[in-house]
């Protein structure tokens, strides 16, 4: 009699412990928006350094200046530059004319060869000295086209537009060659650079769009690449990606991008037996899922299809109906 008082006490515990309800994973998913920091970068950013030596004359641009491509940026003395090139012009016109001399006489030589003035030994000669001439002159336009290109050099122009990061010299250094001169950052061509977490990287390449924020305003960035490399410390990989509006090198703000990935809830977590799990319903009966990658108190990505059928009301009382019947038997 005591056992069956103890049963009938027991049977309205038990029956509202298996009273519960279910709703489809698409009806309960979440979609989190992830959030790392990001900044602009300039996808070129040079060190201008003087190619020669020499005095500066002129910098006509400023720090913060945006600047055209082919705008000077720097001027050097250039006195010693021309003369010599004027130098390397005088000897080029000179062998020109031992040339035209030496064609001449080989000219004349050829005629009296053929008449046997003259020995095929003594045209040889004649043809010679025209070919070392002719290779002079060579050395020595090499000479003029060097010359040219040391005088091009002391006028240092800006290799693509963008904006003056800093200065490193002033009017009046004297330049030498590998010497800094200032810092040239692209402003055409721009990235927006970020570290992502190792482990979010395919969720970050699924996702359908990714924004920087930067205060009220946000800009649609498109993934150029990713970094295959994982850095040590951080465990995060490179994302490169580019922006449809223009924007600063150097802006800095959030990059934010929404997981396509459906998420359970941290609510339809629960811990059985030490494992986190959560309660699916199997051929019409609920059933516990043990999955050993959630967390605490986290969403979880799951790859269940949307119709799979999870416990809503009652998945607690369904744990606890579970321990007490572990503990009957």
């Amino acid at each position: 009699m005591r056992v069956l008082a103890v049963v009938l006490l027991l049977l309205p515990t038990l029956s509202l412990a298996t009273e519960w309800s279910a709703k489809p994973l698409s009806e309960i998913a979440l979609y989190p928006e992830f959030r790392i920091p990001a900044a602009v970068h300039a996808r070129d950013e040079a060190g201008i350094a003087a190619e020669l030596s020499a005095r500066i004359l002129a910098m006509p641009v400023r720090e913060g200046e945006a600047v055209a491509r082919g705008a000077v940026l720097v001027r050097l003395d250039d006195a010693a530059y021309r003369i010599e090139l004027e130098r390397a012009r005088a000897q080029r016109a000179l062998v020109d004319s031992r040339i035209e001399l030496a064609r001449a006489q080989l000219a004349q030589a050829r005629a009296l060869a053929a008449r046997g003035f003259i020995s095929a030994d003594g045209l040889r000669i004649r043809e010679t000295e025209v070919g070392v001439l002719e290779s002079e002159r060579a050395a020595a336009a090499a000479s003029v086209a060097s010359a040219e290109l040391a005088l091009a050099r002391c006028v240092v122009r800006a290799p693509y537009a963008g904006v003056v990061r800093s200065r490193s010299a002033s009017v009046g250094d004297l330049a030498s060659p590998g010497m800094p001169l200032l810092t040239l950052a692209a402003s055409d061509e721009v990235e927006v650079r970020a570290r992502v977490p190792a482990s979010q990287v395919e969720a970050f390449e699924r996702a359908q769009a990714w924004r920087l924020h930067v205060g009220d305003a946000a800009h649609e960035l498109s993934v150029r690449r990713i970094s295959p490399v994982v850095e040590t410390a951080g465990q995060v990989r490179e994302a490169v990606l580019v922006a449809a509006s223009a924007l600063a090198p150097g802006l800095a703000g959030e990059l934010r991008w929404r997981s396509t990935d459906p998420h359970l809830p941290a609510a339809y977590l629960q811990q059985r037996k030490g494992l986190l799990g959560a309660w699916v319903v199997r051929d019409g009966q609920p059933q516990f899922i043990p999955l050993p990658q959630a967390q605490a108190g986290r969403p979880l990505a799951v790859d269940w299809p949307l119709a799979t059928e999870l416990v809503d009301d009652g998945r607690f009382a369904l744990d606890l109906h579970a321990e007490r019947a572990a503990e009957a038997r």
